[in-house]
């Protein structure tokens, strides 16, 4: 029997090496499940590993499966599997841990000793495959009616961790809550942050580089928050008009926005950033005006990267909310599809829209 399956793939540390690739298909154990996916989402991510920002493949491999969001059916399930049976939507999780302690206690998005796996990043192939088999234990049951938008929810559980982290920060304030809150960034993460805080609740001013109307600019409005271009107006500007701001996210990659969101952060505040930035961009910044309103007003500012699975859970549940109080605006995030491998290997590296989803035929 053929072990192996149509992928796209690159070759990591080779610029636009992308092509398309027969992956190995491992077999299936009594806890695994052998998925077919619908739908696999791409993200600038990707593209990095596309242009040899970074990326490894799997030991003794040249190529790496690209594709870490993922919808997909169940085909098969290993004898012990439970929770799962042949028909289910699931989407996974993307980072194995390394055995460090964060890891061994059911943390590995907090890993310690950064030796952890990701699919279609480093060390493990990725879901744009024809098929894969996964351990049901990184597996997670999405409900048919979220067969339209669940190929959204690991960049959905990226924003959830990061309001979760926050929210447990912010339990040192009893008094705290998320009432004006700050985004940077409209690209997929930037909207789904914008959406989640508005369902929470939060009054929110959404910034990004281009002057509306974008299809960006139009999900922002769409689910009650203002849409701010930084040609018009910066984050300091912004920051002088508004009360004070309890929750900054930051999540656009420039990395000398944030010195003006430490500066913009209301007392008591938390900024949050998700972004990875990799060049070595130097700037002077007013660190002791900084230091002082960080002491004085009990700011916070924290890293989060990655989710964990409970954070795909709640992820399940927000989608559904999404549709409720705003119904088809969480699926006109996908702006761009491209139907089959082929396509994919051929488009998949153009910026395009917010979100490109590579389709799987039925």
């Amino acid at each position: 029997m053929d072990r192996t399956v149509n992928a796209v793939a690159v070759t990591p540390g080779v610029a636009h090496s992308i092509h398309l690739y027969r992956a190995p298909l491992p077999p299936l154990g009594p806890g695994d499940v052998l998925v077919r996916p619908r739908q696999v989402g791409v993200c600038g991510t990707d593209r990095e590993i596309i242009e040899a920002g970074f990326g490894a493949a799997p030991a003794g491999e040249t190529s790496l499966v690209l594709g870490h969001e993922v919808l997909g059916e169940v085909e098969a399930v290993g004898a012990a599997v439970t929770s799962l049976r042949p028909g289910d939507l699931v989407s996974a999780t993307v980072r194995r841990p390394d055995g460090c302690p964060a890891c061994l206690a059911g943390q590995p998005d907090m890993c310690q000793w950064l030796q952890y796996d990701e699919r279609g990043i480093l060390r493990a192939h990725g879901f744009m495959a024809e098929h894969f088999v996964e351990a049901e234990a990184y597996l997670v049951p999405v409900p048919a009616s979220l067969a339209e938008t669940g190929v959204l929810l690991e960049p959905l559980s990226v924003v959830e961790k990061a309001y979760r982290q926050a929210s447990l920060t912010q339990r040192r304030i009893t008094s705290w809550s998320a009432r004006t809150a700050v985004v940077l960034g409209a690209g997929p993460i930037g909207l789904l942050q914008t959406m989640l805080l508005r369902e929470r609740g939060a009054e929110v001013w959404t910034l990004a580089r281009s002057a509306a109307p974008t299809d960006a600019s139009r999900v922002v409005e769409a689910c009650g928050a203002r849409y701010v271009s930084t040609a018009d107006q910066t984050v300091s500007a912004l920051a002088a008009t508004l009360p004070p701001i309890d929750l900054i996210v930051e999540a656009t990659g420039v990395s000398s926005l944030v010195a003006e969101c430490m500066a913009a952060l209301g007392a008591n505040g938390v900024l949050v950033l998700l972004s990875i930035t990799g060049q070595n961009a130097m700037t002077s910044v007013p660190l002791d005006a900084i230091n002082r309103s960080f002491v004085l007003g009990n700011k916070v500012m924290i890293g989060s990267v990655n989710s964990a699975h409970e954070d795909f859970s709640s992820g399940v549940a927000r989608l559904a909310r999404f549709e409720t109080l705003w119904p088809g605006l969480t699926a006109s995030l996908i702006t761009r599809r491209l139907a089959g491998l082929d396509h994919a290997a051929e488009a998949i590296a153009e910026r395009s829209g917010i979100k490109t989803v590579v389709e799987f035929p039925g």
